[in-house]
């Protein structure tokens, strides 16, 4: 390839599971290496942490980032929808910005730390952190189904914001109820630390509230008296959820949804 017209950069969307174990480069920019690719790579993040990766050849000619790959995957919470841009430096060093749906960058990355060797972040970096989209589809009949492999439920948003309540049982099983805090990311992928408040009574029928912090995600995303949350429990060990909004239609009428539990998939842990 002339020097000139070397390719410096290329990009690649997150649509499959295959890209928590590898990470194929173009052919045309493996060029770069003139027949001589590096055994190991350079990626700096958003958060301007370094994450070592080797590159490996195949017999059908094509490369891949894969060990050490996963580390970079789990550090910087990757899932489908996402897209990656590579910026080359020449020196197997690359400058790598990560997008969401949305096209803007994904703010979790920018505080991504490399846990490479932390061997308690290992043993936690599950792969329910690679979270896998919900199926969402609208019937003839005006119905919302909401298929998750992951456990869910549903709130009204209410004219006081304070009346969150996770279910109970819920609650119990995924050790909420001893936790001060859940984080809950939003469809643009930013996350919101929401506090945790058990309003514990003499009967023992207490309610866990979701309530300082709630009320600006809400805000910043448009929450209005009448729609729907859905929270997706993507993983309990870091206290997550996923949140998806359903707005009130006109009049004020409230959503039809279904939600429907996937559990097709054995490897997901929630």
């Amino acid at each position: 390839m002339n020097p000139a017209r070397r390719v410096r950069s290329f990009f690649k969307p997150l649509v499959d599971d295959d890209f928590s174990r590898h990470l194929c480069l173009p052919p045309l920019f493996m060029e770069n290496f003139n027949g001589q690719p590096p055994c190991k790579c350079t990626l700096r993040g958003p958060s301007g942490e370094s994450w070592t990766v080797g590159l490996e050849g195949r017999n059908d000619g094509k490369f891949f980032f894969r060990k050490g790959w996963r580390h970079f995957v789990g550090d910087h919470l990757l899932e489908i929808g996402n897209f990656l841009v590579f910026e080359y430096d020449g020196n197997t060093n690359f400058e790598v910005k990560i997008y969401n749906p949305t096209g803007c960058e994904k703010e979790e990355a920018a505080a991504a730390k490399n846990t490479t060797g932390n061997q308690a972040s290992i043993r936690n970096r599950k792969k329910s952190m690679l979270y896998k989209p919900a199926d969402v589809k609208e019937t003839s009949d005006g119905l919302i189904m909401f298929r998750s492999k992951y456990t869910c439920f549903e709130r009204d948003v209410s004219k006081n914001p304070y009346r969150m309540t996770v279910p109970k049982e819920l609650a119990v099983a995924a050790g909420l109820i001893k936790k001060e805090r859940v984080r809950l990311i939003d469809p643009n992928g930013k996350s919101w630390k929401v506090k945790l408040r058990l309003d514990d009574t003499k009967y023992g029928s207490g309610h866990l509230r979701m309530t300082e912090g709630l009320i600006a995600c809400w805000r910043a995303n448009n929450i209005s008296p009448g729609d729907t949350v859905v929270f997706e429990l993507v993983n309990k060990k870091r206290s997550e959820m996923k949140i998806h909004f359903f707005r009130a239609e006109a009049g004020g009428k409230r959503p039809c949804l279904v939600l429907e539990r996937d559990a097709s998939d054995p490897d997901v842990e929630n």
